[in-house]
Parts: C-alpha cells; structure tokens; sequence
C-alpha cells in the first residue's frame, strides 16, 4: 500500500526573480512532472533523500518521469529543482513520498445490475481499500447519496435500489488513493415500481435490409428473440433466437420474408425478469423484382440525410419518406434536388427515414430505410454545483460537484484556503487534497471559482474541520 504522509512546496528563492512554479503528481509507482512551463525549461533535476537522481534536459527527449517502482519500502523526500537565469537562486517542489509493498495506479471500476441489486465486479476489488458508490439525480434535489466500500469499511461490494424512489439516477463507482488521483465509472439507472427493474429495454432499428437489436445490456443478456407475426404468415409465427446462450448476431434479415406488412417484436425472459415488455414496430416488406434495381442507400450526419449509392447521377427519380409519408421528391428534371433530407425541425423522437424508387428494370420498385432517432436535449442543472467535504481512512477532501458537466475552463479554477490561493494536486483539479496543504488540524475556510460555459461563474466557500487523517 502507498500513502502520502505529508506535502508540502519550499521556496526560498527572491520574491522579485520570476521562478517557475514546478510541480510533480504520482501515478503508481510513477512521479510525473506536469508543471505549467515545463516544454520550456531546459534543465530540471530529480533528487530523492537530498541525492541527485536523474537530470532532464529538453534536448534529451526526456520522459518528465521518475520510476520509483523498483524502490524499497520506506519514506522518502523527493525533490524537483531548477535554476534560470530569471530564477539564479534556485527553487525546488518536495513531497514526501512512502513507498509500500502495494504500487499499482487507478483500478478500473466497473459494476452490472441484478435486479434490486447493482454489484461491483472489477480485478483488484478484494484489495482495494477504499471506493464508494455515488448517487445523483432529480429526485435527490441537491443531496447525494455516498455509500463508502472496499477493505477498510467491510463492504459488501452491492448497493441496493431498493429505498430509492423511481426515477433515473446516475450512479457512479468512486475511488481515489496516493497512488491514484481519481477514478470512477458511471452509469445512468433507471427505477420502475412496475416490476420491470431487472428487465432490459429491448429495442431494434432498421438498417436497409435488416432489423438490428440494439440496447443497453445487450452484450450481457442470455436470451431475448425475433418474433415475427402477419397476415402473409396466417396462423404461423416466426421465432429466431439471439442472446449469449445462442450465439447470436443480434440481427433479423427481411430478405427472407414474402413481400407484405409484419408485427416484428423483441422479447425476453430470464430469471430476474419474468417477462421484459415487448418491442414491436410494423414492417413492410417490398415485392422481389426481377430486373435489375438501384442499391439505394442513405448517410446521416446529424439530422442531415445524404442519398449515398451507385448511379444516382442516373437515378431519374427517387422519393424519401418519412414514417410511410412522402415528404420530399428528388428529381434530375428539378433544379432543386439535392440527394439530401433535413430533419432538423422534427420533434425529438425515432423516424423511420426510407428512400424509394421504381424503375424500368425496376417495376415493383425498390427501397432502403432507416431509423434515426433525434436525442432529447440535454439540459445542464447548475443547481448540482457545491463544494463538499469527504474523507476516507487515509486522506480527506473537498470536492467540486458537478464541475465537470458544465464546460469548465480550466485556466479559470482557482482554489483558496483561508484566502491563500492553493494549486491542486490533482490532474483534474475538480478537488482539493488538503494532506497537501495543511500540516496542522484546526477550522479552515475552503473557497472555490471557476467560469464554465454552461453555468457562468461558480464561485462557493464552506468551513471544513481539518482533522489531519
């Protein structure tokens, strides 16, 4: 295990020389120099316990890192220094670094959801002394929900969805260490009281002359199938298996089906989910020509259409559709035609999008359809934004919520306590560890400010107890 134990920056240089403000970051068993004017400082040295380590001189290619993986066990004081002819004195960044048997970086975090349950599953759980699932969203207003994991607090590795309302939450797995800065991984969970929790949301679209499943879980779920019903069929109802336990390519080809309309639907069962609600659309298939027809195909570039295919030039006539209905004809007689569709005034939603035409060689005519779905705007809660105090067994932090949603500047962020501007330690700057700022306990006042594109200026302060973990 690795830990910090103390941090602090020794400047002894002339307050009236302009010195760069060097800095240094672990990774594992690695320490990166990341300071602002690094790629034009020609000469930095490392030392470790006042001896020198490594030079790294720009004309080196040089790497801007240390490998302290193959260190001993032990506390050591690491050192980066320079001198200019602006800064003739010197200055130099220390961190007191502890070097345990444990070296790895950031685990990768992950977790899957069975039924009321979602589990944390991801290599090195059994080990990790600390992560945390996170819990955000509406029906919280402002309040997020921590629940601390891992060794130290005896985890289960499972957070119940059982005492949350419905609604949608985004859920994240949270870890950080000395010899990690941050980690997470997030997920968007959605909370039905119908019974439906642990039930995929099946869905499918249609991609010329196939139906393509495609939803969230799918790589994961054991079963679900086609099944197909119409007039053309009768009596008879087609069923194809898909899902891990058949092997599955997730696709129907339309091409095996006699010209007509069908009731296509995805369905499935498992033993968390006794019947997952049905996904049908109606599917008309075109009648088979005998001559030769155009392969006719389309692009999508936002909610632009481009006719794409062979011989278009050639192409006298062809129409686009939209949910059955002719919304536009593209004519080699009309100076108007454009071989594209624009959507961009359609309500958010899924449209089935198809081009059509008929031909001499083509008399039954031929068709190539899609469905293209126009995403809901995403509305950015600023409301979500406070400074928050946490701690775990070995450090404790401030932490900027919701920063990283709202376009943040990051020249911008600054970070005081007690009115003394501070510079994070971490790579992202979103929290404060405040091991690396404060060496004695006592009340602190933590402020934070920043401009962000969505949100404007941000500015909080809190009163944090520093108890010196």
């Amino acid at each position: 295990m690795v830990i910090f134990t103390s941090c602090e920056e020794n400047d002894d240089t002339d307050p009236t020389t302009e010195c760069p403000e060097l800095s240094f970051e672990r990774d594992g068993g690695k320490l990166i120099a990341n300071f602002e004017e690094i790629n034009s400082l020609d000469v930095y040295e490392w030392f470790v316990n006042d001896e020198l380590i490594e030079t790294e001189r720009l004309e080196d290619q040089r790497d801007n890192t240390l490998d302290i993986s193959e260190y001993n066990p032990g506390t050591y004081t690491v050192c980066i220094k320079a001198e200019t002819p602006d800064c003739p004195a010197g200055v130099e960044f220390c961190k007191e670094i502890v070097v345990g048997e444990d070296m790895e970086g950031c685990p990768e975090l992950k977790f899957t959801r069975d039924g009321d349950y979602l589990i944390a599953d991801f290599e090195g759980i059994d080990t990790l002394e600390f992560y945390a699932w996170q819990v955000t969203g509406e029906t919280l207003d402002n309040e997020v929900i921590i629940e601390n994991e891992g060794t130290d607090n005896q985890g289960d590795n499972k957070f119940s969805l059982v005492n949350l309302e419905e609604g949608t939450y985004t859920i994240c797995l949270i870890s950080e260490s000395p010899t990690c800065t941050s980690t997470e991984y997030c997920e968007e969970i959605s909370i039905d009281r119908n019974g439906q929790d642990s039930c995929p949301d099946l869905a499918f679209t249609r991609e010329g002359e196939y139906l393509i499943a495609d939803f969230e879980g799918i790589a994961d779920l054991g079963f679900y199938a086609w099944k197909i019903t119409g007039e053309v069929l009768g009596n008879e109802t087609l069923i194809e298996n898909e899902g891990l336990d058949f092997q599955g390519d997730n696709k129907f080809l339309l091409s095996t089906l006699e010209a007509g309309k069908y009731t296509v639907c995805l369905i499935s069962e498992s033993p968390t989910c006794t019947q997952a609600e049905p996904f049908c659309k109606e599917i008309e298939v075109g009648d088979t020509n005998n001559g030769s027809c155009p392969d006719l195909s389309f692009i999508e570039e936002g909610t632009l259409m481009f006719a794409n295919f062979s011989g278009i030039d050639q192409l006298d006539v062809y129409e686009w559709f939209v949910n059955g209905t002719l919304v536009e004809t593209e004519s080699l007689q009309s100076q108007d035609r454009d071989d594209k569709l624009d959507l961009s005034s359609y309500n958010p939603g899924t449209y089935t999008v198809c081009i059509k035409a008929e031909t001499n060689e083509c008399p039954n005519g031929t068709e190539f359809c899609r469905d293209i779905v126009i995403p809901e705007p995403e509305p950015v809660d600023c409301s979500v934004f406070k400074l928050e105090y946490f701690e775990t067994n070995t450090a404790e932090f401030v932490n900027a919520n919701g920063v990283i949603l709202f376009g943040l500047d990051n020249n911008s962020v600054v970070w005081e306590i007690d009115g003394n501007q501070v510079t994070p330690t971490t790579a992202t700057g979103h929290f404060l560890i405040l091991q690396d700022h404060l060496t004695q306990t006592g009340r602190y006042e933590i402020c934070y400010k920043a401009e962000s594109s969505e949100c404007g200026s941000l500015q909080e302060c809190i009163q944090v107890d520093f108890q010196g973990i």
